[in-house]
């Protein structure tokens, strides 16, 4: 029984492992904040390029929606991109959650944002239209649990702030 390990105690191959891991682990967050930032200046400029085709349009709407789109698809990297910001620092377990928030919101305001116009714009039937209709209510409530979510967090942040100063 003498040469059991103890509970608790690692050896150096296990902390090898884990020091390797991070390492990888830190090597994979750079490589998909590279990723993003590139993908997230394709997007701006391609958002800049429907802002100007956006007058050619012979429904001036349509190239509005184009626009919103993909600047809020924009919007939708950079969140993510701070949230890749935030892992990297030192304390991150209740402000890592706010930029997923974020970008749900952002992704779900688009979506809600494409539905208004499918429904505007388009030959919709009456069944379909319940069906847009019930999609814009579960959408809209979830983009009000959400702000209401973010809410929270940072009065659960100012709390900490105000109680640790």
């Amino acid at each position: 029984m003498a040469d059991k390990k103890r509970p608790g105690r690692r050896s150096s191959m296990d902390i090898w492992l884990q020091d390797t891991f991070l390492k990888v682990e830190r090597l994979l967050y750079i490589l998909v904040a590279l990723g993003i930032v590139l993908a997230t200046v394709e997007v701006i400029y391609d958002g800049y390029h429907a802002l100007i085709r956006a007058f050619g349009y012979k429904d001036f709407a349509l190239g509005v929606l184009k626009v919103i789109d993909r600047f809020l698809i924009a919007l939708m990297f950079l969140e993510i991109l701070y949230t890749v910001q935030i892992i990297f620092g030192e304390e991150y377990h209740l402000q890592c959650v706010e930029p997923f928030l974020m970008v749900a919101i952002i992704a779900l305001v688009r979506r809600l944002l494409i539905l208004a116009f499918e429904v505007s714009h388009g030959e919709v039937t009456m069944d379909r239209l319940r069906f847009y209709l019930m999609e814009m209510i579960v959408v809209g409530v979830l983009i009000l649990a959400l702000v209401g979510a973010v809410i929270l967090l940072r009065r659960v942040r100012w709390r900490e702030k105000d109680h640790g100063a």
